[in-house]
Order: C-alpha cells, then structure tokens, then sequence
C-alpha cells in the first residue's frame, strides 16, 4: 500500500491554488470528501449537548488534505458552493441517524462560508433538508466567523432573521480574532459566541489570555448570549472556564472529532 502524504500549500501561490481546485473537483466526484463530529459538552452537567460538524478531505491520489487548504481554496474558487450542498445533505443525515439512535436532545452546528450566504439560496436549502428528515430547526445552529458579516451586512441580516423565525440559532466562531465590531452583536442578533482557541490555549499560563476570556465570557452573559469555548486540552483550562461561567466547552480533552458511528458508540444509549 503506498503511504499517504499530507498535502499542506503555502498561501498566495497560484500554481497551488490550482492543484487544491483540481484536488477538490477530483474529491467531489469520487466522494473523497467525509465528516466527522466533536462533542459540544455542558460545563454544568457534564453531558453531551451536541457536536460541531466538520468536513475532511483523503484522497488514495493526494492523501489528507488540510481543511486549512482546501476551505479557503474552496470559497475563492466557488466550489465551496457545491461542497456545502453535500456537507449540509450528509450532516443532516447523520444528524438524523443520531436522532434515531437516542440522542434526541443533540444539537448539530454547522459551518457556514459567507459564500454560501450570499451566493445560494441557503435558507431554502436547509429547511427543506430539515423538512425531508423530519428534523426539528432547533435542533441546528449555524456557525459563521464574525468577518463574514463585514460584506453585504443587510443581505445576511435578512438571512439570519429568516432562520431565526423557524428555530435556528446563530452562533459566531473564533471570537475575538476578526475585524467585526461589538456592534454587529446586537445587529445581527447572534445567539452565541465561540472563543477561540487561540486564546483558551493561554488562559491557565497567560494573563492576558484569561482577561480576554473572562471579559467575552461577562459580556456574553450580560448580552444573554451563549458562550462556547474551543480547543480545550487540559483539566486546569476547564476548571478554570467553569469558573468564569462558560456554557459549553469542545476540545481534545472533552473528544477529537470523530465518525458518526465512532460517536454513536461513545454517547448514544
């Protein structure tokens, strides 16, 4: 069996760019493309609460590709449009299979590009996913960095209101690491913040690493906002998170991501 390589491109390169299209073109047509999920676990009870979705790329031609790659590459290119397409389709399915299997008060998050948002009837799209299997709007939220509602503000306002009247949630990821300002919080009228890794990472060693974390975490809870924190690794960054009031926490420590029936394994009764 020949050993596979992961590929990783330096940015900004065009001859790279179009080896990743043509990777991606290729991954999308002999289904080279799967999920995994990561548990989203409540700091309170200590139980499972739902799972971030998350897409990954092997290919017997080219190996792992790093989401890192191809994502970008993905929405400069618009392919990103029909990956979503089969993102969305295959999540909600195995979001269903988990419903099925006892998970039934899980939630899913799914990643969404501003691509998406503003070239695709994505609101359409899920809810008519949602309706095929039978799959309650609440029992979704839709994740989006804070810098992609920078571009055409109004038109993804429109968007997010249109998903918040049937249930869906909006939860906005790696906090505190865009160019979006605290206004778009209220504008927007997001359910959720995600901090990002980057400073949980700091928050037992760093001191400014735990300010930032304990100021997003009281202003969330000021706002009414529910806070996520990423990238958990150790026992001392969750003692302390519990300690400053976040809501959920996702991370190594808490489980990688994973396959569906690797996860129905661990948590479905």
């Amino acid at each position: 069996m020949p050993v596979q390589q992961i590929v990783f491109f330096q940015d900004g390169e065009k001859s790279d760019w179009n080896n990743i299209r043509k990777i991606i073109s290729h991954a999308l047509k002999n289904q080279h493309f799967s999920m995994v999920y990561q548990p989203l676990i409540s700091v309170n009870t200590g139980k499972i609460i739902g799972f971030e979705s998350l897409v990954r790329c092997q290919s017997p031609k080219f190996g792992v590709i790093s989401p890192a790659d191809f994502i970008p590459c993905a929405e400069q290119s618009g392919q990103i449009l029909e990956l979503g397409n089969w993102i969305f389709q295959k999540a909600l399915l195995d979001l269903k299979c988990m419903l099925n299997h006892g998970l039934s008060d899980i939630c899913l998050s799914l990643n969404v590009s501003p691509v998406q948002l503003l070239n695709s009837d994505i609101f359409e799209q899920i809810m008519s996913l949602l309706h095929t299997f039978s799959i309650p709007p609440s029992a979704i939220k839709l994740e989006l960095t804070e810098t992609a509602l920078i571009n055409n503000p109004q038109k993804i306002a429109n968007i997010f209101d249109a998903f918040k009247r049937e249930g869906v949630q909006i939860w906005l990821d790696d906090f505190g690491t865009g160019f979006a300002s605290l206004s778009l919080l209220r504008q927007f009228n997001i359910d959720g913040l995600k901090i990002d890794r980057s400073f949980v990472d700091g928050i037992d060693n760093n001191n400014d690493d735990f300010t930032l974390c304990s100021a997003v975490i009281a202003m969330a809870q000021r706002l009414g906002l529910f806070i996520i924190a990423e990238g958990v690794e150790t026992e001392n960054q969750l003692q302390i998170l519990s300690q400053l009031g976040c809501d959920v926490v996702q991370g190594y420590l808490l489980g990688k991501p994973n396959t569906l029936s690797y996860n129905l394994e661990q948590w479905a009764l």
